[in-house]
């Protein structure tokens, strides 16, 4: 017998995503939502979802639903996810997790309860690549930036550099959590209203043989790699851990999960940050 699916946010990425990795194929699409409920009605009518909720919060207290997939916004996301494995409920999101300090204490509710081991992390850059990466080299210059942004001057800016930007680099702290780690800040910049980071550079030394120089940029697309400039074109690319989502979906328990490694290096930079 299926699983029943539902999904938080009403829009094409969700769509795109149960159909690119045939989700439909093992689990039943059972109810979707929307703060608008006309919305979310024309959505269950043009996908077939058995039923709609104009609230999410509704959707959730539905104890017919066995995973949800959350691609909400990374200011509200958290709050759902953990209201959904509180409600015994099985999560699928992508990253970003956490997106501020108040999400951490939460965070680690779910780790000491192991309510974390419902939660699945969608690996869509390959997270691990950088620590294998790192057990080659000395030295590593990571880059990332934000495409297509403009200058943040005075602006509403919505996301944070570092923590929007980097989850294969918490992966790596988080595999070097048992060594030292030291964090030198050379240069931050934060959007004058919202208090998000926009701007970073900084030097991570780990067990004092592996540097990690790491430039952020929220200003243009010119410091993307190359690599990230592929990713743009190949938007059907299967998601790196899709043999792990099988197996999670199925109700198995061997996958590896990777949600846990964001607890640890979010908690650090946060103290390096503002210290």
């Amino acid at each position: 017998m299926k699983s029943n699916l539902a999904i938080l946010s009403s829009d094409q990425k969700s769509i795109d995503f149960i159909k690119k990795n045939k989700l439909s194929s093992t689990l039943n699409l059972y109810a979707n939502s929307s703060r608008n409920i006309e919305v979310a009605q024309i959505f269950a009518e043009t996908h077939n979802f058995k039923k709609y909720y104009g609230a999410y919060e509704d959707l959730i207290k539905d104890k017919s639903i066995d995973f949800v997939l959350n691609f909400l916004p990374s200011g509200i996301k958290f709050e759902y996810i953990y209201l959904c494995l509180k409600n015994n409920i099985k999560v699928i999101t992508d990253y970003p997790i956490v997106s501020n300090s108040n999400d951490l204490k939460y965070y680690n509710k779910l780790i000491n309860s192991k309510l974390i081991n419902n939660l699945f992390l969608i690996d869509e850059t390959n997270i691990k690549k950088l620590y294998e990466d790192s057990l080659k080299q000395n030295i590593i210059n990571y880059t990332k930036s934000f495409k297509d942004l403009n200058k943040f001057e005075n602006s509403l800016y919505s996301k944070d550099v570092l923590f929007e930007l980097c989850p294969e680099l918490f992966y790596l702290i988080y595999q070097y959590r048992e060594k030292k780690i030291s964090i030198l800040k050379n240069d931050k910049t934060l959007d004058k209203i919202t208090n998000k980071l926009t701007n970073f550079k900084c030097s991570i030394e780990i067990n004092g043989n592996l540097k990690i120089n790491v430039t952020l940029t929220s200003n243009s697309d010119n410091n993307l790699s190359n690599l990230d400039k592929q990713k743009q074109f190949m938007p059907d690319m299967l998601i790196y851990n899709l043999k792990d989502l099988n197996s999670f979906v199925n109700s198995k328990n061997s996958f590896e999960n990777l949600s846990i490694f964001t607890y640890y290096p979010y908690k650090l930079f946060q103290e390096v940050l503002y210290e």
